[in-house]
């Protein structure tokens, strides 16, 4: 049952889409007609750091349940209040699936955040999400329990008041909520080590990231922004975020004639998909994407823009 849970998620997650991001695996044939493109082998999405992320969290949550639920039964009866081996086990894996129902919204918002500026933004929306989930994974945790006892003919009943019982899971659930952030980011550095470099198709028409085997296609119409990490360019558009190794300006060159422009030491931005210009009383200036994401450019890159 996980493991069909797992490829779910491997489904939901993956960003490779038939009108986006695409893979050609090494037997794929490349006809003058055009590129096929192919879904993409399991193991690609299994690299995921969403995936690896979940898959993670599976492997550690479940460890993490069978700790719990054995130290429980001892301590009660060590305590001489035993408590029957089924409702250990129960409080503990509700608890897990509480988050694991969650998951795939956390997950959303840690590739999400990606595109997000400035930091400031992104921390106070940590905060508010860690909230939001610590108060949903209670309540779900809540319900499985109450509906759980209620089949088994048993009656729930929390030791704690409501607000206790609150203050108490979200110790706990900070805790959780900062772990899979991690893991995530992580994961996604592992990924990006394992990539080699990049290149633009001579037509202009796909930028290809070439893995082993594989070779990752996305339209630089896709792509809204590209921001520099390092040795490695992010490409940001609507199928999330893609690391590559490559330097940004190399690929600056090489997307030119596509309409993109540099706005910033560490930034490009694709003119097309700008959808507003404020200029800062300094000269710097935001620009405003259609995708929503703000970026900030600078006044020495203000004439790259066309008509700015």
């Amino acid at each position: 049952m996980q493991e069909e849970v797992l490829q779910r998620l491997a489904h939901r997650f993956s960003h490779v889409t038939n009108g986006g991001a695409g893979v050609l695996d090494a037997e794929t044939d490349v006809t003058s007609g055009g590129r096929t493109m192919a879904s993409g082998s399991a193991s690609a999405r299994w690299r995921e750091p969403r995936m690896m992320t979940a898959m993670a969290y599976g492997a550690f949550g479940l460890v993490y349940v069978i700790v719990n639920a054995t130290t429980l039964i001892d301590q009660r009866e060590a305590l001489g209040r035993p408590i029957d081996p089924w409702q250990a086990w129960l409080l503990e894996i509700t608890s897990f699936l509480a988050w694991f129902i969650l998951l795939p919204f956390i997950l959303w918002l840690a590739n999400r955040l990606l595109r997000i500026r400035p930091m400031t933004v992104v921390i106070a929306i940590h905060a508010v999400a860690c909230a939001a989930l610590s108060l949903a994974h209670t309540l779900l945790m809540l319900g499985l329990r109450l509906a759980s006892f209620a089949i088994a003919g048993e009656r729930y009943a929390p030791t704690d008041s409501p607000g206790g019982m609150l203050l108490f899971e979200f110790r706990k659930d900070l805790i959780t909520y900062a772990a899979l952030m991690l893991v995530f980011h992580v994961s996604r550095r592992l990924v990006a080590d394992r990539i080699p470099d990049s290149i633009v198709d001579p037509a202009g028409v796909l930028i290809e990231v070439r893995d082993g085997s594989r070779t990752i296609w996305i339209k630089p119409d896709e792509v809204d922004w590209v921001s520099a990490a390092g040795n490695y360019v992010e490409l940001h558009g609507s199928f999330g975020a893609q690391l590559m190794r490559r330097k940004l300006g190399d690929l600056e060159a090489e997307l030119q004639r596509q309409g993109f422009a540099r706005v910033h030491r560490s930034r490009l931005v694709r003119q097309a998909s700008i959808a507003s210009i404020e200029t800062r009383q300094s000269g710097d200036f935001d620009i405003l994407m259609r995708s929503g994401d703000r970026i900030s450019g600078s006044r020495r890159f203000r004439t790259n823009i066309k008509g700015a």
